[in-house]
């Protein structure tokens, strides 16, 4: 069976047929199905189903309960546990209850040209099996039969329906790591719900229970499978990156929620800054960090923010201001603390005043002991990665003024003897 007869079966296909056909369909499997008793089993209880729709009246949804059997039949590996045989069997009977109950609803409002109710139910089964990670196929075929039906609703309706059920797709998407396909979905219903009329559109809300407004919650999913491509992409020209950071900003941009605002700002700000466009870069990062302080509770994003500021302050050579930032940023993080947070700054701290600190050995030994610090609050939090960075900063500040004793002594000492070469590296104490 090609994978292509699987991607609208069911209820968007009208079928002509009769129960012995179904039975017929049902028992040509049979030979396929019977590794052991146990899967033997199974068989009964597809052809109960399939027969109570059909008998029912409920044609097309008893067609779709056959495809879902050839799917298993071609993808499902089969055992000869007869423990894990029958697991599957009784997940199979609360799939297929499940199933026989929601298919019949969906075709009813189906019959009773209620098509909205249709589509909600339809949506309702792909989000009832969206936490279970070996229902994934199961999912995004009833996220696209939903689709499908949503040419039936009345013109108004379908925005609201198709745009809902785009919703719950890309955030399906987005959870399998397909953004690409996500972005594409979620643009499709922001557009809608753009030409659709302000007082109607603003009514629409998700599902959950915070009853978030439909738009917000699109362009919320819209910055992040943007912003998910913008670093899937980083190795790509600039200009290919640049537009999902574009994408991501906008879209963040009407979400009017300070938390997500805060992260495209930086997001931008940190692609401007390694763009080259350092002035472009701080006023985002102005802006980020207005609206992590305005959202009260991102204490540990206002930091970053606050931070990458203070980089690109270096960059330009503002020292006075960097210092600024940097001693702000110290009072953000509570020095009594050993948080993740104080230990970025510690490191950031030290990396950009290393220099003058050169200059004053009282201030070396004051970074030495920052970088200490940082070291061991990473460590803390087993973020190995960034005490290493600390440790390596420290050892080469430590060893710079020796090694240049050592470099300046060493041209003498070779062309006298190998004994006082051996003298000079004790001295240096490498």
């Amino acid at each position: 069976m090609s994978s292509d007869s699987l991607v609208r079966p069911g209820l968007t296909t009208p079928f002509t047929g009769s129960l012995p056909e179904i039975k017929l369909r049902l028992r040509k499997k049979v030979p396929k199905l019977t590794a052991n008793d146990v899967r033997r089993a199974r068989i009964p209880y597809y052809e109960a189903i399939a027969s109570e729709l059909y008998e029912a009246g409920y044609v097309h949804a008893a067609f779709l309960l056959l495809h879902l059997i050839e799917y298993e039949d071609g993808y499902v590996g089969r055992t000869s546990y007869a423990a894990v045989e029958s697991r599957r069997l009784r997940n199979d009977e609360q799939l297929l209850n499940y199933l026989g109950d929601a298919l019949a609803a969906a075709e009813g409002w189906k019959t009773r040209q209620q098509y909205e109710r249709e589509v909600a139910e339809l949506l309702a089964i792909a989000r009832h099996f969206g936490p279970d990670p070996e229902k994934r196929w199961l999912v995004g075929q009833f996220f696209r039969i939903a689709l499908d039906r949503c040419a039936e609703c009345s013109p108004r309706e379908r925005v609201r329906a198709q745009s809902m059920v785009r919703y719950y797709y890309g955030k399906f998407l987005i959870d399998q790591r397909q953004h690409l396909e996500a972005m594409k979905l979620l643009e499709q219903a922001d557009g809608d719900l753009e030409h659709a009329c302000p007082g109607v559109r603003d009514g629409w809300s998700t599902l959950e229970e915070d009853d978030e407004p439909l738009s917000i919650a699109i362009n919320t999913l819209l910055f992040v499978s943007n912003r998910s491509l913008a670093e899937e992409m980083a190795n790509s020209p600039t200009w290919m990156v640049e537009q999902y950071v574009r994408d991501a900003h906008k879209a963040a941009l009407k979400t009017r929620k300070a938390s997500i605002m805060a992260q495209s700002y930086q997001a931008y700000g940190e692609f401007l800054c390694a763009k080259g466009c350092l002035e472009e870069s701080l006023e985002m990062y102005r802006n980020a960090l207005q609206q992590a302080e305005l959202d009260g509770e991102l204490p540990d994003l206002a930091v970053s923010v606050a931070l990458a500021q203070a980089k690109s302050y270096h960059l330009l050579g503002q020292t006075v201001k960097r210092e600024v930032m940097l001693a702000r940023v110290d009072r953000m993080t509570k020095p009594t603390e050993n948080s993740l947070s104080r230990g970025h700054y510690l490191l950031t701290a030290a990396t950009l005043q290393q220099q003058d600190a050169k200059e004053d050995p009282l201030k070396m030994t004051a970074l030495l002991q920052r970088l200490q610090q940082a070291a061991s609050v990473f460590e803390q939090f087993r973020q190995r990665d960034k005490s290493l960075e600390a440790r390596c900063l420290e050892g080469l500040l430590r060893a710079e003024p020796l090694f240049t004793e050592y470099a300046t002594l060493v041209p003498a000492a070779i062309s006298t003897s190998d004994v006082a070469l051996y003298r000079v590296i004790d001295q240096v104490g490498f």
